[in-house]
């Protein structure tokens, strides 16, 4: 016999509001949209809130609700409206993930066939199935829409019971602990440093800055082993900023950060007005004059457009760069640098890069580069040498990974790279 279902809150009005719909569906339908699948740096708090604030135009409209459940889905139950209107929504939200596989991908799924014949007659807009979402006409299809519901419930709480096997989610009691120890924590061992540099054709890597960052993983592993600290996004953004802070008061104390040149450090938009920030901003000052360049989520912008732009001249009005992150190729043709601001954008890198574009697509990227600013552009995450050779022809200059890592440590100075293995020699002996 099956566990009983043990549905949270939201779940619980959700299967409330369909009971009452089980006197009247006609004409009503639902789509499932199961952001849960989507990548970890695609699951945080604000994100899913922006995403389920596409929905309010669609709520005014029509007589609908819209349910966030627990896991982080979104499930918009509506009557009247043709599908290809709730689509609109969903491809505004494929592209704010485009940077996620998921959102790609369509037809992955099969849906119910029962009437086959009778949906290609009415439904004849009924968007693909796919991975992403799921979509049911409520008239036919009431009771596979609920069994797909209590499946789906069925599915987090063992997936939740069974979390400390392949990693339970972070919960509000672990992240008080994590909170609670950060002060304490020797950061040292979990801030992790990669060069931006330029290269050119034919040159060696000429590093620019360095980028800091918490290793999250190793975090985890030294406060709360087996833990996943990005299973919940929402609680997740709240360990993100409280990391911000942690990594500012640490960088505020360290001499040999501010005697390294310029840096950038990713940041959250609320950070940056915390006191943890201006008592970073005065303790660096007073040793550096190099470049700080502060890296904001684009849709952490987006998401607080106003608070970006206000926080934006805070920041300049204290000598600090700009660089929007987070960017997927699709991103880059409709954002204007120049307008918001900024002074760089960094672009992810992808193998599909080399084989998705069209030719058309591919002018339309390069001259998007070209408008940005050939320098201005950073290619990131280039683990291979496919992925700077690609970045160079589509006029890129600056790059970011572990390909451009490697060629820096393989150009040392023997006498540094003799002097490296003649200490971890005498260690071993």
């Amino acid at each position: 016999m099956q566990a009983p279902l043990e549905p949270g809150a939201v779940e619980s009005q959700l299967l409330a509001y369909l009971k009452r719909l089980e006197r009247n569906y006609y004409d009503w339908r639902a789509v499932h949209l199961h952001l849960s699948r989507l990548k970890p740096h695609n699951r945080r708090g604000y994100q899913l809130r922006v995403a389920a604030s596409e929905f309010d135009g669609l709520l005014r409209r029509f007589d609908s609700e819209l349910f966030q459940l627990r896991n982080g889905d979104l499930v918009y139950v509506w009557h009247g409206g043709k599908f290809a209107e709730v689509d609109q929504v969903i491809l505004r939200l494929r592209y704010l993930f485009s940077d996620d596989p998921l959102a790609h991908e369509v037809g992955a799924e099969v849906e119910p066939v029962a009437d086959l014949d009778l949906r290609i007659e009415r439904d004849l807009d009924r968007p693909l199935p796919g991975k992403l979402c799921s979509w049911f006409d409520l008239e036919r299809e009431f009771d596979t829409f609920r069994f797909h519901l209590e499946d789906s419930f069925q599915a987090v709480d063992q997936a939740r019971k069974g979390g400390a096997i392949a990693g339970a989610p972070l919960d509000p009691a672990r992240l008080a602990k994590i909170e609670a120890n950060l002060a304490s924590l020797n950061f040292a061992g979990l801030i992790r440093r990669q060069p931006v540099c330029a290269v050119l054709p034919k040159a060696p890597p000429q590093p620019l800055f360095t980028e800091i960052h918490v290793a999250i993983r190793e975090l985890s592993n030294a406060l709360v082993p087996g833990i996943d600290l990005t299973a919940d996004p929402w609680l997740f953004q709240r360990l993100a900023e409280s990391l911000d802070r942690r990594l500012l008061t640490g960088l505020a104390k360290d001499h040999e950060v501010s005697a390294a040149g310029a840096i950038s450090i990713n940041l959250r938009l609320a950070t940056l007005l915390s006191p943890e920030f201006l008592k970073f901003d005065h303790a660096y000052r007073q040793r550096s004059k190099a470049p700080v360049i502060v890296e904001l989520q684009l849709i952490d912008i987006f998401a607080e457009l106003g608070g970006y732009l206000f926080i934006r001249e805070f920041v300049r009005d204290r000598g600090y760069l700009v660089c929007i992150d987070g960017l997927h190729y699709l991103h880059l043709p409709l954002i204007d640098r120049k307008r918001l601001g900024a002074d760089l954008v960094k672009v992810i890198w992808s193998p599909d890069l080399c084989d998705t574009l069209n030719p058309a697509q591919r002018d339309d990227l390069k001259a998007a580069i070209k408008r940005a600013g050939t320098d201005r552009v950073i290619l990131c995450r280039c683990d291979t040498a496919e992925a700077i050779e690609w970045g160079q022809a589509m006029g890129v200059r600056l790059f970011q990974g572990h390909y451009i890592d490697a060629r820096l440590r393989a150009a040392r100075p023997p006498a540094i790279a003799a002097a490296r293995q003649a200490l971890r020699g005498s260690a071993a002996s």
